[in-house]
């Protein structure tokens, strides 16, 4: 039904640790929480996942440490069905690890990042990764000369860019004016593109007159809320899947790879829109960006049950 794409994604790939705490800690402050279980994450790992559910032509790109984690990584994404000959295995630093600690019911949570490979410039050894690429999903949990050479290759050889500026304090008005489409949660809309409305209506009326470089496609994930999406001169708004939230880690990361890889193979895009709400709907309803046995099918009957009209 749809057409082939080869898609890359690049960003922070990491052990997460997970715990469940009471409460924020203040400055000198000890609170109890749990440990919950580590598990393979960071932002390109889990947009590939959920990529590569819908598609056999998922590229994960980036670096691990040459160690014990590292080496599960790759097994681990091979599994899953991304493509690892682009992801480059570095022997002079550790794999990133992230410990999350969720609170507020599990609905929120707050981590520490040690980068690790994520850090290490790649500028001189991941243009040929890119060759062959027709789109790019790309985050800022590394090294911002690896996305400034990735992004400066794409636009000049026609790959499609998407950004996800995040953490939104590593952005730069250059990365965000080359993008061809912008993805970002309600917190960065604020930060990076002065969007504050709190109604449907309000941050549809902001989204019209917003125009950034060569952007052409615009879209808010609202959490539970659901997304709302700027397409040209249209406007599309998809509902949050009503479930049970165990663990919020990661939702925004399968909502991004579920809609972008649909959106490249030529779902409408609403339909994408959907898809990427259904994706962060069964993510959260599991410990761990990436434990839910979601596929395709499954998303395709959730939407023909929930979302089409």
């Amino acid at each position: 039904m749809y057409k082939s794409k080869k898609i890359g994604v690049i960003g922070s790939i990491a052990l997460d640790n997970i715990y469940n705490a009471e409460s924020l800690p203040k400055k000198g402050e000890r609170v109890f929480g749990n440990w919950l279980g580590s598990c393979i994450g960071g932002m390109a790992a889990n947009q590939a996942v959920e990529a590569a559910r819908y598609s056999a032509e998922v590229y994960i790109l980036g670096s691990v440490g040459n160690d014990e984690v590292g080496q599960r990584m790759l097994s681990y994404f091979e599994q899953k069905g991304c493509n690892v000959d682009l992801l480059i295995k570095n022997p002079n630093v550790p794999t990133g690890q992230t410990y999350m600690f969720l609170v507020d019911g599990n609905k929120d949570y707050f981590s520490i990042v040690s980068l690790g490979a994520n850090k290490v410039d790649l500028s001189d050894g991941i243009i040929d990764g890119l060759k062959g690429l027709d789109a790019i999903l790309i985050s800022l949990e590394i090294n911002l000369n690896t996305v400034k050479t990735v992004m400066a290759y794409a636009k000049e050889h026609g790959i499609y860019i998407y950004l996800c500026p995040s953490p939104a304090e590593n952005s730069l008005p250059e990365l965000i004016n080359q993008a061809d489409a912008i993805i970002v949660n309600r917190r960065e809309a604020q930060m990076l593109l002065g969007i504050y409305g709190n109604t449907l209506e309000e941050i549809k009326k902001e989204l019209l007159q917003v125009e950034i470089g060569r952007c052409n496609m615009l879209l808010i994930s609202l959490g539970e809320e659901g997304a709302i999406l700027k397409d040209a001169d249209q406007v599309y708004y998809a509902e949050g899947m009503k479930v049970e939230v165990i663990d919020s880690v990661g939702a925004g990361d399968a909502f991004t790879g579920a809609f972008v890889t649909n959106h490249e193979l030529g779902m409408d895009s609403y339909k994408a829109l959907c898809y990427g709400c259904i994706a962060g709907g069964l993510t959260v309803s599991n410990v761990g960006a990436q434990s839910s046995n979601h596929t395709a099918a499954i998303v395709e009957e959730i939407y023909q049950g929930c979302y089409r009209k």
